[in-house]
């Protein structure tokens, strides 16, 4: 369940920041219920018809924007994000909004605001998902994986041909990652230098780290111990730059090397990282530990790897292998 209610997520100067998230909608509820030992000058029926549905199109547009704010470091990266999602182009201006069509312009400003500031029953409402069913939500999420299919395929087919590389219709490249360093290994093809010139532009840039994510997110079932060592291993890279299959346990505890504390480093990482809100700073640090305390009890070396890989053809672009057989 994710968290409802206002929030400056991405500690924006011009908006008010609190603790912790403002649920507007139970704030209502309590003083509908006569919890609440003070007068109100405005008052609604938080079980109204209108209330209810706006309710639970919020808890549902939490999810969505839950999802965003884990794929957006900053506020540009939301505007690009959405940009694309609503205008087609990597961010949106005054106008295009002004432009779009008042349901448009709606799901647009629903959307951003959840992202940015969470939901607190303050929605537009002419956002006709407001009135969705489920079925509805499961067709947009569907329609909206689809569509990221088509764009990060393009943009695979793209990197082929400007390298000047064709696969005929019967080839098929399997791409998989080491989920440590990111690095992507290609097979598929008979023809081994083409095979290799496919791996160097995916090892380009953050091309096999952006195409590890697509694949992790689009992935069926996985191995939930395999996802933890994962996540424990970037996520202690990124907060301390340390390597945590070189850590040495004693008494419970991970350390360094040179016999620091890993904690002791997980919470000066958090404390200097200016994209962590400075109210969520606990609730990252116990994240981090929580993953570190998982690890010790099993042993890095215990747990399996993340295993992780993606197939791609000329005519179809990037497709599952969960459930496919591949022969090279």
């Amino acid at each position: 369940m994710v968290e409802m209610g206002y929030y400056n997520y991405y500690n924006n100067e011009n908006h008010l920041s609190v603790s912790v998230p403002q649920d507007r909608y139970q704030e209502m509820v309590a003083r509908y219920n006569a919890n609440s030992d003070s007068l109100h000058h405005t008052n609604e029926d938080p079980y109204s018809e209108k209330n209810l549905a706006v309710r639970e199109f919020e808890e549902k547009l939490a999810v969505v924007a839950a999802d965003n704010r884990s794929k957006c470091s900053t506020v540009h990266d939301v505007y690009e994000l959405l940009g694309q999602k609503y205008f087609g182009k990597d961010a949106s201006t005054y106008m295009d909004r002004l432009n779009a069509d008042e349901a448009t312009r709606a799901m647009y400003d629903n959307e951003l605001n959840a992202t940015l500031y969470g939901t607190y029953q303050n929605s537009n409402l002419n956002d006709p998902r407001i009135n969705w069913k489920s079925e509805d939500w499961e067709t947009e999420e569907l329609k909206d994986k689809a569509s990221n299919q088509k764009i990060i395929s393009n943009q695979m087919a793209n990197i082929l041909s400007k390298n000047d590389i064709t696969l005929s219709a019967d080839e098929t490249l399997l791409i998989s990652f080491d989920p440590y360093t990111y690095e992507v290994s290609v097979q598929g093809l008979r023809d081994g230098a083409r095979q290799e010139t496919i791996t160097e532009l995916l090892n380009r840039g953050n091309n096999g780290q952006e195409l590890f994510y697509y694949t992790l997110q689009n992935s069926g079932s996985l191995n939930q111990d395999a996802v933890t060592k994962y996540k424990a291993y970037q996520n202690i890279k990124d907060l301390t730059g340390e390597d945590l299959s070189e850590l040495t346990l004693k008494d419970g505890n991970l350390y360094t090397d040179s016999g620091k504390n890993i904690l002791r480093l997980v919470k000066d990482g958090i404390e200097k990282d200016s994209l962590i809100p400075n109210d969520f700073k606990q609730v990252a640090y116990d994240y981090s530990k929580d993953l570190l305390r998982q690890v010790a009890k099993r042993g890095f070396n215990s747990m399996p790897d993340l295993n992780l890989n993606i197939g791609y053809t000329q005519d179809y672009g990037f497709f599952s292998t969960s459930n496919i057989m591949y022969v090279a």
